[in-house]
């Protein structure tokens, strides 16, 4: 599994926009005049960035069957492919999608109110931007959530059964638990834990015992 301090430093270049691959993907980022097509809130890229880096801290992208390279070697290549990734993804996904929600569909919505002949809504529409920001922000943090119950980084059965509190404590002990892998002589987390049982594994285990 890929490391987070290998990594780390890739998503902290991305959140500032600082790239490394820029010239592979200036075609997909800017119009022809060289202006970014990135129109949407910022922190909006930043929460579809985090989704994204979850899924590369989840995975391999080292393959096994490869002899394993010097420690220095990994980091580097480790460090460039979550660049890489980070920065195709915001490209040649984000992108395409934060132009939809903040500037066709935004036209498209307008140009309908006006062939219906509400030209007052049209111009209202137009002048307020906080649907098409909503719009956004629940696109990228949308796929941040659903990233994290893909990957399994989180259980959201905790927050349906056990109530916010417990969530939280859930979430802080994957946490500390993924620092503890990549870090032994990091301190143990929180030493309070959830005592709720999530009902989901309680019916799976009824019913193994039933079976028996």
């Amino acid at each position: 599994m890929t490391k987070l301090l290998h990594t780390i430093g890739a998503l902290l270049l991305n959140a500032f926009g600082l790239q490394i691959f820029r010239t592979c993907f200036a075609n997909a980022m800017e119009d022809e005049e060289c202006e970014s097509l990135l129109s949407g809130p910022p922190f909006s890229s930043v929460f579809f960035s985090i989704g994204v880096y979850i899924i590369v801290v989840n995975s391999t992208l080292f393959p096994r069957s490869f002899h394993a390279p010097k420690m220095v070697f990994l980091i580097l290549y480790e460090f460039l492919a979550a660049a890489f990734i980070l920065e195709f993804a915001l490209a040649c996904i984000w992108t395409p999608i934060d132009v939809l929600l903040s500037t066709t569909l935004p036209s498209y919505i307008c140009h309908t109110l006006r062939q219906l002949g509400f030209n007052g809504a049209a111009v209202s529409f137009l002048a307020n931007k906080s649907l098409t920001t909503v719009l956004t922000y629940t696109a990228a943090i949308a796929f941040l959530l659903l990233t994290l119950h893909v990957v399994d980084a989180v259980d959201y059965a905790v927050l349906r059964d056990c109530g916010a509190m417990c969530f939280l404590t859930h979430v802080q002990e994957k946490f500390w638990a993924r620092m503890q892998r990549e870090f032994p002589f990091f301190v143990q987390g929180a030493k309070g834990s959830c005592r709720c049982k999530v009902r989901g594994k309680k019916r799976s285990k009824s019913r193994g015992n039933n079976g028996r």
